[in-house]
C-alpha cells in the first residue's frame, strides 16, 4: 500500500501537534512508499476551508472534526464509509457511546480519535482562605448543587469584589457544554426518537433558573458570558476567579510553570451533580472525504490512528482521553498532573449514551448556535420560559431540515 495523503486538522496543542507527528511518521515507516502530509489550520475558519475543498474537489483526503459538527458531514453524504475495513471485534474494541458517535444508520463514518470532558479546577489558596478544607476526591462524592451553592457562597464572601468564585467553559463553540446541567437535573434536550426538542421541560426549567442564578448572585464576571472573547481558562490564569470549569486538554496551559497559573497550588474535583452526575461530550473523530483518490489508504491511516498503541501516545502527549475500552481502564502516561487528569478521566465515564447521541445528530451544530443565541440573553436576565420555547424552536428546526 503506498501514495500520498493529506491530513488536516485545526491547531492544537504543542501536544497534539508532536501526536500527530508521530503517528505519520510511524505510519510512514509502516507502509514504504506513502506519505501523509500534515496540514495544521487555526479552529476558526476550519470547517469553512474543508467545506470549500468539497465543493471544489480539493478537499483533503483526511480530516478532523469534532462530535459537535460530524452529523453535519455525515448527513451531506461527503464522508467515506469505513464500515467495510472493521470487523464486529475491532468495532467492539472501543467505548460503545464512542463507536455510536461515528454511526449513522448502521454505518461507521470515521473513527472516534480521543475524547476530553469539563471537571472543575481550583485554587488551593482561596479555598483555604474561605476556610473550605474538604474537596471531593470520588465521584460518588462531588459536589450536589446545593453544596456547590454553599461552597460559591463562602466564596463570594471571602473574596474581594473584584474577584470571583467560578468561570464556566459555555463561551461561543462550547455554549452546548451548558446542557451537562440538563443532564444532571434528569432531562435531556431531544425526546428519545432524537426528532424533536425533550425542553421546556422541569428539569430544563431548573437547570436554566439554577445557572442563571450565577450572573444574579455575583458568583462569576459579568463578562463570562457564552460570547465573550474570554475563556474560563483565561479567567483562572488571571486569577480573577477561584475555581473554573475547563477541559482536561486545558491541563498543560494551567500547569505550565513559566505562563500557567501563577497563584499557588491548584487541584481538580468533579462538577457538580443534581439528580445524576453528567458531563459534556467533547474531543474529536477523524474522518476521510469520500472523494479522496485514495480510499484503501485512508482507511489504514484512519485504523492505524485509533490502534491501541497510537491512541495511548496521543493521548498521554496530547492530555486527552481515549475511546478504546482496554485503554479506559489503564492509567495511562500522563506527563502532566497525572492526578488532574485522573479526576477527567473519571468524570467522563458520566458521558451518557444520550449525551452522545443527541450531541452527534446531523443538526447539532445549529442547535449549538441556537444555544449560543439564546443563552446569552436567557442566562443574563431573559425570561427562562421564553428561552427555553426558543432554544425548541431551534432544535425542532435543527432536526427537521
Amino acid at each position: 500500500m503506498s501514495g500520498t495523503l493529506t491530513f488536516a486538522f485545526w491547531g492544537g496543542s504543542d501536544g497534539e501537534t508532536k501526536g500527530f507527528q508521530e503517528v505519520k511518521e510511524r505510519f510512514e515507516a509502516q507502509n514504504p512508499g506513502t506519505t501523509i502530509v500534515l496540514k495544521t489550520l487555526p479552529y476558526t475558519g476550519f470547517f469553512s476551508s474543508v467545506d470549500r475543498g468539497i465543493v471544489s474537489n480539493t478537499a483533503p483526503d483526511v480530516f478532523r472534526v469534532d462530535y459537535t459538527s460530524i452529523g453535519k458531514y455525515i448527513s451531506h453524504g461527503v464522508l467515506l464509509d469505513v464500515t467495510p475495513y472493521f470487523s464486529r471485534s475491532e468495532t467492539e474494541a472501543f467505548l460503545p457511546a464512542f463507536w455510536s458517535a461515528v454511526k449513522y444508520e448502521g454505518r461507521a463514518w470515521g473513527v472516534p480519535h480521543q475524547t476530553d470532558t469539563s471537571a472543575v479546577v481550583f485554587s488551593r489558596k482561596a479555598f483555604e482562605q474561605a476556610g473550605i478544607t474538604s474537596v471531593p476526591d470520588r465521584l460518588e462524592d462531588a459536589w450536589s448543587w446545593d453544596e456547590f451553592s454553599a461552597v460559591s457562597t463562602r466564596l463570594r464572601k471571602a473574596l474581594p469584589a473584584s474577584k470571583y468564585p467560578f468561570a464556566y467553559d459555555w463561551t461561543a463553540a462550547g455554549a452546548y457544554r451548558w446542557s451537562s446541567f440538563v443532564y444532571q437535573a434528569g432531562g435531556s434536550l431531544l425526546d428519545a426518537d432524537l426528532a424533536g426538542p425533550a425542553i421546556p421541560s422541569a428539569a430544563s426549567r431548573k437547570a436554566l433558573d439554577f445557572t442563571k442564578g450565577f450572573f444574579e448572585k455575583k458568583w462569576v464576571p459579568a463578562n463570562n458570558t457564552i460570547k465573550t472573547t474570554v475563556y474560563s481558562d483565561n479567567f483562572f490564569l488571571n486569577q480573577t476567579v477561584a475555581m473554573t470549569f475547563l477541559g482536561d486538554f486545558l491541563v498543560p496551559e494551567i500547569a505550565d510553570k513559566a505562563n500557567g497559573y501563577q497563584g499557588g497550588e491548584w487541584g481538580t474535583t468533579f462538577l457538580p451533580r443534581d439528580k445524576a452526575a453528567a458531563a459534556d461530550l467533547g474531543g474529536n473523530a477523524i474522518v476521510a472525504w469520500k472523494g479522496t483518490s485514495n480510499p484503501d489508504l485512508a482507511a489504514a491511516f484512519l485504523k492505524f490512528l485509533v490502534s491501541e498503541d497510537a491512541m495511548k501516545r496521543f493521548c498521554e502527549l496530547a492530555t486527552e482521553l481515549p475511546t478504546l475500552q482496554s485503554l479506559a481502564g489503564q492509567t495511562l502516561d500522563y506527563q502532566t498532573r497525572p492526578d488532574a487528569m485522573k479526576v477527567f478521566t473519571t468524570q467522563a465515564t458520566t458521558i451518557t449514551d444520550t449525551v452522545v447521541k443527541e450531541t452527534t445528530v446531523p443538526g447539532f451544530a445549529t442547535i449549538s448556535t441556537t444555544l449560543q443565541d439564546q443563552l446569552e440573553l436567557g442566562l443574563k436576565g431573559g425570561d427562562s420560559d421564553t428561552t427555553l420555547r426558543a432554544i425548541a424552536s431551534g432544535i425542532r428546526q435543527a432536526v427537521a431540515s
